[in-house]
């Protein structure tokens, strides 16, 4: 069995076929560009990869997007991910298993899935649908904050300062980081200047925050600058109320089933095309456009023709109208379908739920009669 964990969406994408919008097998295309020029695949693999000429790419269960947004940020990292490796072996084990375990959800990813049963059935593969994957009774039960005191107490002053669904919560996950910090200050400024409560986790080896930034969010009295934090903890708190997001697979799943909205800052991988799923087809994020940087993250969206300018001070009138949003009719629709979605992802897993019974149908397929869910 394969284990595929992602957007529905973006794993189409990176492994399904050009029929699909998918980019097919890359490892095909490597090897012939790298025959063709006289060299190894290592060699020329980024640079395949990484190819964009501006062909309108459409994959299921995605807006129509240009190659070049799901590049949305000039590379940052001080080294080289092997994506092209990488891809090239996921597709091989795709192909060669007998059947995949997809972990996201048909409460928000239907279209996608649907698609990718087919594509896998097509190959001969079984599928099976078992998200979302969360510990039992998340989304209706309080969650450990592990230890975290510091942090529930700044809830649960929050709470009884500012109401339920005040606080923004900020992650980037354990890897990513802006490419230009001073867009993050920008952010922290905003949010400061609207007096906008909020956690910032910053996990990142490669993240920077100043003592000067960091001593003006505590002496703020509503902010919290933090290295690490209990995520599903503090998206299940009532004092919660948005979650800026790369717009990872986990964040987003343990964000919905909390009823939480979104504001999404992708980067790469599979968070560029899940937020402009989340933005366009769901409606349950704000989308920052200005945050993008590099000669891609430049160019303009197909959706909707916009272009980031590539300023501090475009970052900060964007995040502002977006506050402002959050607390408007806009934020409490996004809101009302946030907790659609957690309905629906509640029911998966009740008796005569979808992924339970697909979970189900697995066991039986290995002649197992008795389990305990």
């Amino acid at each position: 069995m394969s284990w595929m964990t992602g957007h529905a969406s973006s794993l189409l994408r990176s492994f399904g076929p050009e029929s699909s919008g998918g980019i097919g097998d890359i490892g095909v295309k490597i090897d012939a560009e790298a025959t063709r020029l006289g060299v190894t695949p290592e060699e020329i693999g980024e640079k395949v990869y990484n190819h964009t000429d501006g062909t309108l790419v459409k994959t299921s269960g995605l807006p129509a997007m240009y190659d070049y947004e799901f590049f949305p940020q000039k590379r940052w990292l001080p080294f080289d991910l092997p994506a092209p490796s990488m891809l090239r072996g996921c597709y091989t084990v795709i192909h060669e298993c007998d059947g995949v375990f997809m972990t996201s959800a048909y409460a928000f990813e239907n279209e996608a899935l649907a698609t990718t049963r087919f594509w896998l059935l097509e190959l001969k593969k079984d599928i099976y649908v078992i998200g979302p994957l969360l510990p039992l009774g998340y989304g209706t039960v309080a969650q450990s904050s592990r230890g975290a005191s510091e942090i529930e107490v700044f809830l649960d002053n929050m709470l009884l300062q500012r109401g339920q669904k005040a606080i923004l919560f900020i992650s980037f996950g354990t890897l990513f980081w802006p490419a230009i910090p001073e867009y993050v200050d920008e952010v922290v400024e905003a949010l400061m200047e609207r007096i906008f409560p909020f956690v910032f986790s910053f996990a990142s080896p490669f993240a920077k925050v100043s003592d000067q930034l960091a001593g003006k969010v505590k002496s703020s009295g509503f902010g919290m600058i933090t290295q690490w934090a209990p995520q599903q903890f503090i998206l299940n708190h009532p004092a919660t109320g948005w979650f800026l997001t790369h717009c990872g697979y986990n964040g987003v799943t343990e964000s919905f089933a909390a009823g939480i909205p979104l504001i999404a800052w992708p980067f790469e991988a599979d968070q560029p095309a899940a937020a402009a799923y989340l933005t366009e087809n769901l409606n349950v994020a704000f989308e920052l456009i200005e945050v993008r940087t590099g000669e891609r993250g430049l160019k303009p969206l197909h959706r909707n023709g916009r272009a980031a300018k590539g300023t501090r001070r475009a970052v900060g009138v964007e995040i502002r109208d977006v506050l402002d949003a959050c607390r408007g009719k806009k934020g409490e629709e996004l809101r009302r379908n946030a907790e659609d979605i957690k309905a629906k992802l509640l029911e998966a897993w009740q008796e005569g739920g979808v992924s339970r019974k697909e979970l189900q149908a697995f066991l039986e397929n290995l002649n197992v009669t008795e389990v305990s869910i």
